[in-house]
């Protein structure tokens, strides 16, 4: 294998330089130098993801389809010395939505992907047998998975580390979801401990029979200046010592806001129907927030060079929910989605349906989407116990949510039909259940209630991939945090006003999009781990060794998301699509109010330079990013696309 230094291309700083092609049908590897132009075009994860993407799936190729492609990918700054920066993406066209799907994880699995010499590794085809890729130092080899085929995530993990003789080499799996094409399955990563879970990912994986990538490298990741590099990242630390909000972002992760987001009403509860939690007072709050939490937490972990430390280490000791000690903790999206929205206030069952989702290989927010749609049918009488087998579906029954989580990771009896995803499994029960699937694009949304701050709310509507937070999160700016920032948010007046909340919402999307493709996290940056966005696109030049200032950020973020949108538009997707479920436009939530899309979509497609008829990018825009070449696709000259050509 040769490394960076035997390249002969001019990369930046950041980058292995190499490209792993891997044809499962046809069992060949291939390696690829990566393209310079790509690098400084689309960055990485899903820029350079993306792009390929584009180029490689036409629009008559299914997610269940050999011709797909599932890219691992990373960012320059992934397995740097670079703070926070320890992310991967991965890449496909979703079985979930039918569009750009994409789903990101921390841990360390993306940074010794980095060690054993690649950037990415882009799978084709689909394995007669099941296999796995092993990668060390960066030879590449398939092998036979069949011993493995069956085992949950985490059994995967710890029997590949054993078998290969190295504790030291990361895995990604996926569990029984993904082998079974579970629509709502993802990819877990260390220890089943992370997972890259959104968009079904896990299902594509499972049907190209690749149960599991493991890596393992000790090359290091070049870059351009160190001694700049070494100074931001101590300013980091040191801020990191005394930065209030940091601190208590270490102290309380991501669930420490569960309290303090219910009482902004940002947090939904029974399916998206009730402003309460467990009746009067909300004593479900206390159960599952910051003090229930207390009875389960037992420490803190951390991801590749992260000094935040904010993930939980959850133990229950006994009883029908015990787990194993040290296992991952429910986040806020866990708490939200499998808790309050399923009407569940059983902190010790929440920790073990989070745990048994990381070992199945499930997305939590979805499995709470779909759980809490098939509970309200349930109630409503439009399921019942002959449609459940037997269980009683009811809110708040959390015996009942184990079982049928068991049911859709294996796809028997009625899990079958829940594990099409809340879209889906909607349409089969009818009835009128298709409108209570609170989803946009197919995918089931993050658990911020939009009707708490208005951008959200256009923001789930239009995002590409689904109404998801780690796109654009903007109730913390909308709370006046726009003040504090460098870049050029509008002025907003508050929270429920509809004024500038297109604007919000674009900027939010387009700086997300600079730090996903670079490969930081999103929440230790919002945390104030980096004290202001400069000093991140000052670490990012220091890296790659690239110029770079706010306002180019910010284009490489807007090239990505326009890119991502003309994918989903070649594919099938229609402005009409730019939407949320009625229940947030028409009933009121704790904080009595509605999301008022269309006060805001206006703003939004103008600032966007999208047309406001078709919902596509303008050819003025195209040209503008530098996506000149989807012009042809979205604006034929003739009414009709060209067809390109098939790259197998």
């Amino acid at each position: 294998m040769k490394f960076r230094s035997d390249l002969t291309s001019d990369l930046p700083g950041g980058y292995m330089g190499w490209t792993l092609r891997v044809d499962l049908s046809r069992n060949k590897i291939l390696k690829v130098p990566l393209d310079p132009s790509l690098v400084k075009t689309y960055i990485g994860n899903q820029g350079i993801a993306g792009k390929i993407l584009y180029d490689e799936v036409p629009p008559w190729v299914e997610p269940f389809d050999p011709n797909n492609r599932l890219i691992f990918s990373t960012g320059p700054v992934t397995g740097t010395m670079t703070t926070t920066a320890g992310r991967h993406s991965i890449v496909t066209k979703s079985p979930l939505t039918g569009y750009f799907g994409d789903a990101s994880s921390g841990g360390f699995w993306g940074a010794e992907l980095k060690f054993s010499g690649y950037d990415m590794i882009v799978f084709q085809g689909r394995a007669p047998k099941p296999v796995y890729l092993r990668i060390i130092d960066g030879n590449a080899e398939l092998k036979d998975a069949k011993s493995y085929w069956g085992k949950d995530a985490r059994e995967t993990d710890h029997a590949l580390r054993n078998d290969l003789s190295d504790k030291n080499v990361k895995v990604a799996a996926i569990g029984p979801a993904g082998e079974n094409m579970v629509r709502i399955a993802g990819v877990a990563n260390d220890n089943a401990e992370r997972i890259a879970a959104r968009c079904g990912v896990g299902a594509v994986m499972g049907f190209m029979n690749l149960k599991a990538v493991a890596v393992r490298g000790h090359a290091k990741v070049p870059v351009a200046d160190m001694d700049t590099l070494k100074k931001v990242v101590s300013e980091v630390t040191q801020r990191g010592k005394t930065d209030q909000a940091l601190q208590d972002f270490h102290k309380g992760g991501t669930s420490g806001s569960f309290d303090s987001s219910w009482q902004l009403g940002d947090v939904p509860a029974y399916n998206w129907s009730r402003i309460d939690f467990g009746g009067p007072g909300d004593p479900g709050v206390e159960k599952i927030g910051r003090e229930g939490q207390k009875l389960i937490m037992i420490g803190t972990r951390t991801c590749y060079v992260c000094p935040v430390a904010c993930r939980r280490v959850a133990y229950v000791e006994s009883g029908p929910f015990a787990t194993e000690k040290g296992v991952e903790g429910p986040e806020y999206e866990t708490l939200g989605s499998i808790g309050s929205n399923c009407g569940i206030d059983n902190i010790y069952a929440v920790a073990k349906l989070n745990d048994l989702c990381n070992m199945y290989g499930i997305d939590t927010i979805s499995l709470g989407g779909t759980l809490s749609l098939a509970m309200e049918c349930y109630e409503r009488g439009m399921i019942t116990k002959e449609d459940t087998d037997g269980i009683e579906l009811k809110f708040g029954n959390d015996m009942a949510a184990m079982a049928m989580l068991d049911k859709i990771a294996h796809r028997e009896g009625f899990g079958n039909i829940l594990a099409e995803g809340s879209r889906r499994a909607g349409m089969i029960i009818g009835n009128g259940a298709e409108r209570l699937s609170i989803q946009v694009k197919g995918l089931e949304m993050s658990v911020h209630d939009p009707r708490a701050a208005q951008s959200m709310g256009v923001h789930y509507a239009c995002t590409v991939t689904g109404a998801r937070h780690t796109e654009g999160f903007t109730l913390g700016l909308e709370l006046g945090g726009w003040k504090k920032s460098q870049l050029p948010y509008p002025q907003i007046v508050d929270r429920f006003s509809t004024e500038n909340k297109g604007h919000l919402a674009i900027v939010e999307e387009n700086w997300r999009g600079f730090i996903n493709t670079s490969g930081w996290c999103v929440f230790a940056m919002k945390y104030g781990a980096y004290g202001g966005e400069s000093n991140l696109v000052k670490a990012y030049s220091a890296v790659t060794g690239i110029s770079m200032d706010l306002a180019g950020a910010l284009n490489v973020g807007e090239r990505v998301f326009n890119l991502k949108k003309a994918f989903n538009m070649r594919h099938g997707c229609t402005r009409e699509e730019d939407t949320l479920p009625e229940r947030l436009t028409k009933e009121k939530n704790k904080s009595g109010a509605v999301v008022k899309l269309d006060e805001m979509l206006p703003q939004y497609y103008t600032v966007r330079g999208w047309d406001p008829t078709s919902g596509k990018p303008t050819k003025e825009k195209l040209s503008q990013l530098q996506l000149d070449f989807v012009v042809k696709d979205l604006w034929p000259e003739n009414g009709v696309a060209q067809k390109p050509a098939l790259n197998n």
